[in-house]
């Protein structure tokens, strides 16, 4: 006889049990704030989803529809929306927002390996670079001259540190990613694996029968606290600099091209492309595979649907979506008015009865 199927149980999120973070229902509230009812001496030793949680791990449920899941949980506390049932025999924490306050707790129990600072012998540093306190270099990295890395900041394998190039306090630089000459990045900043940072804008004119390279003599400039994610590309500017500001979350696989600025806290999901010289406000969202053509601006807290194609400038607040992209309520208008257009057509081909003579 077959031997039953074993029962699925997702990984926590926990620290080995040689070094686990422990902390109590009333630590735990004290950090996110809300109302706590139940134990509190509770002890909490890691975190996980309501359908996979298990004793000694904290979950969330979002909505009151979730009252029976939650009922049937095994975790040990459960973060709650403020007006959730009470549930006997369960410790809950109820607050405003039970998603937000579970994203803040994962921050206590993520693990940090410890690091051993310092440069590894595999690592190649120019003599004339500078290297903050407790920076960490690994190996097969490249730093070359007069680049200057702020304190505290991890240089992963394989990673190109060019000329002149300035990195700030903090960051964290994946491996094999690619900084070019004399680009600027500020403090905080994530840059995951493959991303290039500072390669030759996409430049070329027409010239007697072949394509003449335009020299791209700009760099690229990053501010503080953004995160790009895997194989993103910047390319520096043809003069003066692409500039990405404080803040802004980058998806995998977009393409930021030459003289791009784009604003702060703005979040783009993955492979959407800007073509050079955009201008991107502040708050702005795109969807994933969204395209903008070259020389357009897009206004402070505008949102591009996903597949959008912008072929012209978006003004502030406004959503659109589709190709080319427009106002979105407009675009559903159109859509829908073109569903009815078979009937239309049915109708108009059905034989037109005669009027009866009188």
């Amino acid at each position: 006889m077959a031997s039953p199927a074993p029962s699925i149980v997702q990984p926590a999120l926990r620290q080995s049990e040689t070094a686990r973070v422990r902390y109590t229902v009333r630590e735990i509230q004290a950090h996110i704030g809300g109302e706590l009812s139940g134990d509190p001496e509770t002890v909490i030793v890691g975190i996980n989803s309501l359908e996979f949680a298990q004793p000694g791990e904290l979950t969330f449920a979002e909505r009151n529809k979730y009252a029976a899941q939650v009922r049937q949980s095994r975790a040990s506390a459960v973060i709650v929306p403020t007006n959730f049932p009470a549930i006997a025999g369960r410790t809950l924490i109820r607050a405003d927002n039970p998603r937000l306050a579970f994203f803040k707790i994962i921050h206590l129990f993520q693990t940090k390996t410890a690091l051993q600072t310092g440069v590894h012998r595999q690592a190649v540093v120019a003599p004339d670079a500078e290297l903050g306190d407790g920076v960490t270099i690994r190996e097969c990295a490249v730093i070359r001259s007069r680049a200057r890395i702020g304190r505290g900041t991890l240089i992963e394998s394989g990673a190109h540190i060019g000329e002149g190039v300035a990195i700030g306090e903090g960051c964290f630089i994946g491996p094999n990613v690619v900084i070019m000459r004399g680009c600027q990045i500020g403090n905080r900043v994530i840059l995951h694996a493959g991303t290039v940072i500072g390669a030759d804008g996409f430049g070329y004119v027409w010239s007697e029968g072949r394509y003449l390279k335009i020299p791209q003599l700009g760099n690229v400039i990053i501010e503080d606290d953004v995160e790009l994610g895997a194989n993103v590309c910047v390319d520096r500017a043809t003069f003066g600099s692409t500039i990405v500001k404080r803040g802004t979350k980058v998806d995998n696989l977009v393409q930021i091209a030459h003289n791009d600025v784009i604003g702060e806290h703005v979040i783009m999901s993955g492979q959407v492309g800007l073509a050079g010289s955009v201008r991107v406000g502040n708050r702005v969202m795109f969807g994933g595979q969204a395209g903008v053509a070259d020389h357009l601006t897009i206004g402070d807290d505008a949102r591009i649907g996903a597949g959008s194609g912008v072929i012209k400038d978006v003004p502030p607040g406004e959503t659109v979506w589709w190709f080319p992209a427009r106002p979105i309520k407009r675009t559903k208008e159109e859509l829908a008015a073109l569903a009815l257009l078979p009937r239309l057509i049915k109708q108009l081909k059905r034989p037109q009865r005669k009027p009866r003579q009188a």
